[in-house]
């Protein structure tokens, strides 16, 4: 009973500190907005529509095929496509910032890509520096229309020459009846998407879209639960230099059950915490976080080894602000590396594996598995992960606040 009664003053003193509370709820919550807005528009999952000027100056079908695929319904949710009446429009469009870049189709193109001597056809590319990922969009979808063009055109010699050999086509109708043919197997293959990539997650086939209020509420979260619980830490150095734990001390109280209530207290925190911002997120902002009793058991160890931190932060420091300044230092370089900031899956592959070493970024993992639709068993080597860290952590941060309650 003990325990539980310094648990809950622990929780109550919190509870009754406006501005903490502001710190633990209001500044994540306003956070995840602001991640989200900056990276997708709230969730939209992309870099939003891009605007393209096209110029199509060819005569053939190839630079009609090509301008069709860029309008196409495709495309739509990608591409805004405003036709240029030349290039020089077009190239105006981009420098006053109302295109991202512009497709230029020059003259020539379709006899130029079907010929087979000379250098080739060339497309002209022309993008805004300050719009670089736009145009890396558009340069991936224009080489990929290059490459069908080109597998196709290789597959009209290989056709023309099969005729030949044959006797089906005669040695000199080839120079007349080449062209057409390369022309209709070249613009089959433009057309054609020869392989199509499904993305699938445990519940099933998603959109392939990034969800940014998916990715940040969660991340957010473990973010400012790390803020929280090295503060709630803290107040154990910050009571001993205030003289508190020398009256706790001097009660009719236990170190283990003055050390245990201080270390629920932190735990309690942190849990409240946590539940209170999945509610608000997923009731306010639509976050689907995933199965309510996987949710629950995997915040458990989440707050569990995040809390036993940041009582290893207050074991190794000797004041208050020095605590604050380690908690502070850790915290946001397990952040940065962790994916608190940026999602994991653009870093390179050491650095993710450096990641581990932080809870939250098992915190992170986990909760996208669970909003993915993974199950306890499929969570079981994040668990199993914040476990182990839940109970070194733990041993080292009670072996070194010993000090503490001597």
């Amino acid at each position: 009973m003990k325990v539980l009664a310094i648990t809950f003053k622990e929780v109550l003193i919190v509870l009754r500190d406006r501005m903490t509370l502001l710190l633990l709820l209001a500044a994540p919550l306003a956070l995840t907005l602001v991640m989200s807005f900056a990276f997708s528009r709230v969730s939209q999952g992309g870099i939003g529509q891009i605007r393209l000027a096209v110029v199509n100056q060819d005569e053939g079908d190839l630079g009609q095929a090509l301008t069709g695929l860029l309008q196409s319904s495709d495309l739509s949710d990608l591409l805004i496509v405003t036709p240029a009446a030349d290039p020089a429009a077009a190239r105006a469009l981009v420098d006053a910032d109302k295109a991202a870049a512009a497709v230029i189709v020059p003259a020539g193109f379709s006899q130029q890509a079907l010929s087979t001597s000379g250098g080739g056809a060339r497309l002209e590319l022309y993008g805004n520096p300050g719009r670089a990922i736009s145009t890396g969009v558009v340069r991936g979808i224009l080489e990929r229309f290059a490459q069908q063009v080109s597998a196709g055109v290789v597959g009209a010699r290989v056709t023309v020459q099969q005729l030949v050999e044959s006797g089906r086509l005669a040695a000199a109708q080839v120079s007349a009846a080449a062209p057409e043919i390369g022309q209709r197997v070249a613009l089959a293959a433009g057309q054609r998407q020869l392989v199509t990539i499904q993305m699938t997650a445990p519940n099933g086939p998603t959109t392939g879209r990034f969800d940014y209020l998916a990715y940040y509420a969660p991340s957010m979260a473990t973010l400012f639960l790390m803020f929280a619980m090295m503060s709630a830490a803290r107040t154990l150095l910050a009571e001993r230099e205030a003289g508190t734990l020398d009256r706790l001390r001097a009660s009719p109280l236990l170190a283990v059950e003055l050390l245990g209530g201080k270390i629920l207290g932190v735990f309690f925190i942190g849990l409240m915490q946590m539940a209170a911002l999945i509610l608000v997120s997923h009731f306010f902002m639509g976050v689907a976080w995933g199965e309510p009793l996987e949710v629950a058991a995997h915040t458990v160890m989440v707050v569990a080894a995040t809390a036993a931190l940041g009582l290893v932060i207050a074991a190794l420091a000797r004041t208050a602000g020095q605590a604050n300044a380690m908690g502070s230092t850790i915290t946001m370089v397990l952040a940065a590396v962790g994916g608190n900031f940026v999602p994991r899956l653009d870093f390179p592959a050491w650095l993710r594996a450096v990641s581990y070493i932080g809870p939250n970024a098992w915190g992170i993992e986990g909760f996208q598995m669970l909003a993915s639709g993974a199950r306890l068993s499929d969570l079981a080597p994040v668990l199993a992960a914040l476990g182990v860290m839940t109970m070194v952590f733990l041993g080292l941060a009670l072996w070194g606040l010993r000090r503490l309650v001597k």
